[in-house]
């Protein structure tokens, strides 16, 4: 698709402004003009009606006074009257006609005779006997205006083609960073993603560039994430996948339908684990893929740790386990499916792998924010263990039942999505994990 370069539409653009500014200065010259050539000719009209005046004293006769010859170009059709007592004319010129010029007997006026704007000027003498009255066509002054409009704008119009030309050159070598960055940006393949380091790049480029930089620098973690989740998704599903062929053997070899059941029942497990293994990478490329601020409403968190502690009460009290709600009423903004999956994650860690006999989950609303915390009384985790909670695949040493490694790094990275912060620490006591989500004060309001 043939699209228009930005820098012809730059050069159209800047010779349509200069066309329109051109236009403008000659319609605003022929103005200026028009005014100052009506003033000085009214002026030449006044002097001429006053020099006919002076003669008036003498004897006239009815006589026919031709026009005289004017400067080619700026040739002027004049006609002037002179009337006794303003009712007997006693002396025209060969362009006026033998009626008046105009009824107005002093000043100036304008009139239309046959066909043609006149601009009259009329005059008495000192013993007001004699009324003069001279007359200019304007034709004549709209033809010496438009001469001078022209005169002025003409040269621009002849020099436009030269300066559309410089300013094609000029817009072109102002452009040149761009097409180098283009160009280095063309040369690179896919897997090139090293920052640009332009040389000396104009203050206009630098925030392209700077951005480019940071698109390349966050392509090139998500890939390596990527590769790393890769990786580790592999090498975890191998293990549940080998278990399930040993086991499926063993079935298939046994004789003994004792020995046939047994293996046949940790088949399913090693498959109820490698569902659950697949299920929390699908959550987890999910909540990767989730833009911060995507699919948030006003929702109750407290009303969200309810139901999901409801949800989990079978399963802690056959494992023996008490859960335990403090929460206030706390609304904000947020993925009410996302938050319900950081809450059940936190809860149902502490319920399987804390080794507790109770788990305390609480929301506390301030004018700091909020808090989501979820405490264990079991025996806890060195600072180091503590220190490795929320990588992905990670399981500390000490703890029970099978899991993953995916449920607290999905947890870090939905409160990440709500601008909340993950933070593990000693419970209280010295015993125990305590898990705190901490929400800023913009995420919601206390009610």
């Amino acid at each position: 698709m043939n699209r228009p370069s930005i820098r012809r539409r730059l050069v159209a653009l800047l010779l349509l402004v200069l066309i329109a500014a051109w236009v403008g200065i000659g319609g605003a010259t022929y103005v200026d003009s028009h005014r100052e050539i009506d003033a000085l000719l009214d002026a030449h009209l006044a002097q001429s009606a006053r020099l006919v005046i002076a003669q008036a004293g003498h004897e006239l006769e009815d006589v026919e006074v031709e026009d005289l010859e004017d400067v080619p170009g700026y040739r002027q059709r004049v006609a002037f009257q002179v009337w006794q007592d303003g009712s007997t004319l006693v002396l025209r010129s060969a362009a006026a006609p033998s009626g008046r010029l105009s009824p107005v007997e002093s000043g100036f006026s304008d009139a239309e005779l046959d066909g043609r704007r006149w601009r009259i000027f009329s005059g008495w003498d000192g013993e007001h006997e004699v009324l003069v009255q001279v007359g200019e066509d304007h034709a004549a002054r709209e033809r010496i205006a438009r001469r001078i409009a022209r005169n002025a704008l003409l040269p621009l119009l002849l020099a436009l083609p030269l300066v559309g030309l410089t300013i094609w050159w000029v817009v072109g070598r102002g452009l040149r960073p761009l097409r180098e960055l283009g160009d280095e940006l063309a040369l690179r393949g896919p897997q090139d993603l090293r920052p640009l380091g332009l040389r000396d790049p104009p203050r206009e480029v630098v925030p392209v560039a700077t951005t480019i930089d940071r698109l390349l620098e966050r392509i090139r973690e998500s890939l390596d994430s990527e590769r790393r989740f890769t990786s580790h998704a592999a090498h975890e599903l191998r293990t549940p996948m080998a278990a399930i062929r040993a086991q499926a053997e063993v079935a298939r070899d046994a004789t003994d339908a004792g020995v046939r059941n047994a293996a046949l029942e940790h088949v399913i497990e090693a498959c109820d684990r490698a569902a659950h293994l697949i299920g929390q990478l699908l959550l987890l490329a999910r909540v990767d893929e989730t833009a911060a601020g995507a699919g948030q409403v006003q929702c109750r968190l407290d009303e969200i740790a309810r139901r999901v502690l409801a949800d989990l009460a079978p399963s802690a009290m056959e494992q023996g386990v008490a859960l335990e709600l403090d929460a206030d009423e706390f609304v904000l903004r947020g993925d009410p499916a996302l938050l319900e999956v950081l809450v059940r994650n936190l809860a149902d860690n502490a319920v399987r792998h804390g080794g507790s006999a109770a788990v305390r989950v609480t929301v506390r609303a301030g004018p700091g924010g909020a808090s989501l915390s979820v405490a264990d009384d079991g025996p806890g985790l060195t600072d180091d263990e503590r220190a490795h909670l929320g990588q992905r695949f990670h399981r500390a040493a000490s703890a029970r039942g099978a899991g993953s490694g995916l449920g607290l790094s999905i947890v870090g990275r939905i409160a990440e999505l709500h601008g909340a912060r993950l933070i593990f620490r000693q419970g209280e006591g010295g015993t125990g994990l305590h898990a705190e989500v901490r929400f800023d004060a913009q995420a919601g309001d206390r009610r």
